[in-house]
C-alpha cells in the first residue's frame, strides 16, 4: 500500500496571498489572521526556488551586518514567522521580534523557541513603536516598506531611526532591474495595467535625508536581475 504524498506546491489560491489588490490598511489586517500565518512559510518558502531566494537574501544580509561594527542587540521589524530572527541569534546576536500580527509572532516563537539569543516578541505598529529611544544597535527591516507610500516609509524610517543606538539595514524596491524594464515595455504596449512602483536611488537617497539618515552602503541581491537592494543606514553625520 503506497502511502499518500502531498504534493501541492504554493500558489496564487495559497491563503497567504493577499495579491495585488488592497492598500497597506488592507495588508496590517491581513496579515493579522491565524490562517494567514499559518500558510506564510509554506507559500513564502515552499519551492526549492524559494528557498534558494530566501538563502540569497540572507547572505546579502549577512554582509551588510558587516558593515556595521558594534552590533550586539537586533530589533527584527517585522519579523513575521521568524523568517530571520532565528538565524541573527545564532549568529550571536541578541533579537527581539516585532510584528503588529500577534499570530505572526506565535509561529516566530515556536520557530525559534530554542534559539538562546532571541529576547522576546513585541506587537508593535512601525509608525509608533513602543520602544525607548536608542533600545537597540540596529533595527532590520526586510521585505516591508515596498508596501507603503513614500511618506509614511520616511516616518517609518525615522521611528526605527530612534529607537536604534546607530544602525538601520531594510530593503528597498529599485527600478534598475531587467523586471522594471520588462515592466515599462509591458505598459508602455497596453499590455498591463498593473503598477510596479520602485523608487530610483535619488528618490531613495531623499527619503533617508527626511528620516535624518545618510546611506553607508548598497548591496544588490542579485545584481541586474533582482530589483532589491539591502541598504544599510546610519544618523546622517554619524561617520
Amino acid at each position: 500500500m503506497k502511502t499518500s504524498v502531498n504534493k501541492r506546491k504554493p500558489s496564487k489560491t495559497d491563503v497567504s496571498r493577499p495579491g495585488r489588490a488592497g492598500d497597506y490598511a488592507f495588508k496590517k489586517q491581513f496579515y493579522r489572521d491565524g490562517a494567514v500565518a499559518l500558510d506564510y512559510d509554506f507559500h513564502r518558502f515552499g519551492t526549492g526556488r524559494r528557498a534558494r531566494r530566501n538563502a540569497r537574501k540572507w547572505r546579502t544580509i549577512l554582509a551588510a551586518l558587516e558593515l556595521t561594527p558594534g552590533v550586539e542587540t537586533i530589533l527584527d521589524l517585522p519579523c513575521g514567522t521568524g523568517r530571520f530572527t532565528g538565524h541573527l541569534a545564532e549568529r550571536g546576536y541578541e533579537v527581539v521580534g516585532s510584528d503588529i500580527s500577534v499570530e505572526m509572532m506565535r509561529v516566530a516563537r515556536d520557530k525559534t523557541a530554542a534559539a538562546e539569543g532571541v529576547r522576546g516578541y513585541l506587537q508593535a505598529d512601525a509608525e509608533a513603536l513602543p520602544l525607548r529611544t536608542d533600545s537597540v544597535d540596529c533595527v532590520l527591516c526586510i521585505r516591508f516598506l515596498f508596501h507603503v507610500d513614500p511618506a509614511t516609509r520616511v516616518r517609518m524610517l525615522r521611528e526605527m531611526n530612534r529607537v536604534s543606538r546607530r544602525w538601520l539595514i531594510v530593503d528597498y524596491r529599485h527600478r534598475y532591474s531587467t523586471r522594471y524594464a520588462l515592466w515599462r515595455l509591458r505598459k508602455a504596449l497596453g499590455l498591463t495595467k498593473t503598477d510596479l512602483p520602485r523608487v530610483s536611488r535619488r528618490q531613495m537617497e531623499q527619503e533617508f535625508r527626511d528620516a535624518g539618515l545618510a546611506v553607508a552602503g548598497i548591496i544588490p541581491v542579485v545584481r541586474f536581475f533582482s530589483d532589491k537592494w539591502i541598504v544599510v543606514a546610519e544618523p546622517a553625520g554619524q561617520a
